[in-house]
């Protein structure tokens, strides 16, 4: 499967646009499945592990459809949790977030996301189960610049819990995001065989048609060339490298 495919229609702004509220899971899972490596792995069946993923999500799908499920891996900000009965208040009904929740079961216990597709929180139950029903889950914050991300998505969890709806001010939109969603558009752009010129019309409305656009539009032609470095720099990131930290 191409990745012009993948991306979709370069010039279409709007599908683009829509990724602004993303968080770094959404640009993670955007950049992964661009991927060749992970598009062969999807058409193969492949082990997902290598990707930071606990099971393999269809690469077609964008990051508003796609539910993928990171490891504790490459995802610092996943919570682990100890499941107990508990006092009614403070039990976690997953059956509240049934639009939002998907979760993969295995030996090491429940993965849990919670997500609208922008937004997402990632739980890990390693005793007992939220699956299964209402109950308490006692946190086990680890790390120490890791805690600081987990106890950002224990304040996420709460306010969800509280309100039923992601609390945009828990959640705010990532401060690179015009630019990384430029350099999607470039990348998609290039994969779809669209030269430079092309590129300097369609994302910045230039016009190209005179025959010393390359000194006119030279400033335009540098940020492309720049974003198509930075596009090819991010392909062979990997998630770790979105996931790991909060900041870029």
């Amino acid at each position: 499967m191409s990745a012009a495919v993948i991306g979709g229609d370069w010039q279409d702004a709007a599908r683009y646009t829509r990724l602004l509220p993303g968080d770094r899971r959404c640009f993670a899972w955007e950049w992964l499945r661009r991927a060749p490596t992970y598009a062969e792995a999807w058409a193969g069946a492949g082990d997902p592990a290598p990707f930071g993923l606990l099971r393999l999500e269809d690469p077609v799908r964008d990051a508003l459809s796609a539910r993928p499920l990171w490891n504790r891996g490459v995802d610092s900000a996943v919570l682990r949790a100890v499941v107990e009965p508990g006092p009614a208040r403070d039990r976690l009904d997953l059956r509240r977030f049934a639009p939002l929740a998907s979760h993969v079961a295995d030996a090491a216990g429940e993965h849990v996301l919670l997500s609208d597709g922008l937004r997402s929180i990632r739980l890990d139950v390693v005793c007992g189960s939220l699956v299964n029903g209402p109950a308490m889950p006692s946190w086990r914050i680890d790390g120490l610049r890791s805690a600081g991300l987990q106890l950002h998505a224990l304040r996420q969890l709460a306010a969800l819990a509280r309100h039923g709806r992601f609390a945009r001010s828990l959640h705010p939109p990532q401060r690179r995001a015009h630019r990384w969603i430029a350099m999607l558009r470039v990348h998609d752009a290039i994969a779809a065989g669209a030269t430079h010129r092309e590129i300097v019309a369609g994302l910045f409305g230039i016009d190209v048609s005179a025959p010393g656009w390359r000194i006119t539009a030279g400033p335009w032609r540098l940020r492309v060339q720049h974003l198509a470095a930075t596009a090819r720099a991010a392909l062979a990131r990997g998630p770790v490298a979105w996931l790991g930290c909060d900041e870029d």
